[in-house]
């Protein structure tokens, strides 16, 4: 079975920090910015009880990294000028390398502010700059290059996450794996461009007959899958046979009418739809070709 049945298959990622940069990736806005809000209060109460022979400098610098990366470049901005407020009041004017002292000329005074703030200004927008190519790298290595469907990681992620959001009630969980028949003789007889077609007409129809919430992959060289909630078996049987009559109609009209086999199964467990679906598209294509099998 292409499709991996554990975490095992798609481990993740080593380091403490790259597990930190992912969670905190796919931390909403809304949870974030109270955490930020308490991570300040604590670096600022921190930075007031250690006095100013202490410097905590790096704390500053990082928690507007922090700041930047999960709320934005607005807010960390924000944060930069009242974070710069509170040191003066808290440390005075003197540089935060040394200890300060009780009297400074007031050009140096401003000199070292103007510093603090453009420091945290490069800071903030350095953070912004690496979040940007960060999301845009991440979202490379979870899609498909051809068809633009998640690959399987992503699909992996998604699936899970509608198996947590929707188990609730009496609805299940419709998994389902479409491969394309004869795959291997498209591209022999009529060249690796039609190979591409075809693939592409079965993502964008897939596409189009699911919802956006719904997730949907290219899991390997022909085989697609998908992931719904619907309400009960004879929603998720009547489900099935629309999205292969769909693609299927979309294959007849190229003009070397390829076919594709279906199998699907509703089931409470994630795991469990897939073991199912993946017996009923080798019954379907044991079958005949162009055939579907919807196991319960």
């Amino acid at each position: 079975m292409p499709f991996g049945s554990s975490t095992t298959d798609f481990p993740l990622v080593g380091t403490p920090l790259e597990r930190v940069l992912d969670w905190s990736v796919e931390l909403p806005r809304r949870q974030a910015l109270p955490l930020v809000a308490a991570l300040w209060g604590v670096v600022l109460v921190a930075d007031a009880g250690t006095g100013r022979m202490v410097s905590l400098t790096g704390l500053y610098l990082l928690m507007l990294c922090f700041t930047t990366w999960c709320v934005g470049r607005g807010p960390a901005l924000l944060a930069a000028c009242l974070a710069t407020t509170a040191t003066v009041l808290i440390n005075g004017f003197g540089d935060s390398f040394s200890a300060q002292a009780s009297t400074i000329p007031t050009a140096i005074a401003f000199w070292n502010v103007g510093m603090r703030i453009c420091t945290s200004i490069l800071m903030i927008f350095l953070a912004g700059a690496f979040r940007r190519v960060f999301n845009r790298e991440r979202q490379h290595a979870r899609v498909d290059p051809l068809t633009g469907l998640g690959n399987r990681r992503s699909f992996l992620i998604e699936s899970r996450k509608l198996s947590l959001m929707g188990g609730r009630g009496d609805r299940v969980m419709l998994c389902g794996l479409i491969e394309l028949d004869n795959f291997k003789m498209i591209n022999v007889r009529h060249g690796h461009s039609a190979g591409d077609e075809t693939l592409l007409v079965v993502a964008e129809t897939l596409s189009g007959v699911l919802r956006p919430c719904d997730a949907t992959a290219r899991l390997g060289r022909s085989e697609f899958a998908f992931c719904l909630m619907v309400r009960n078996n004879a929603a998720a049987e009547k489900k099935s046979r629309e999205i292969h009559e769909v693609v299927t109609a979309a294959l007849t009209r190229l003009p070397w009418t390829p076919t594709c086999s279906l199998g699907a199964s509703a089931q409470h467990n994630l795991h469990a739809a897939f073991c199912v679906a993946d017996s009923a598209l080798y019954s379907a294509k044991d079958l005949a070709a162009g055939s579907w099998r919807y196991n319960r």
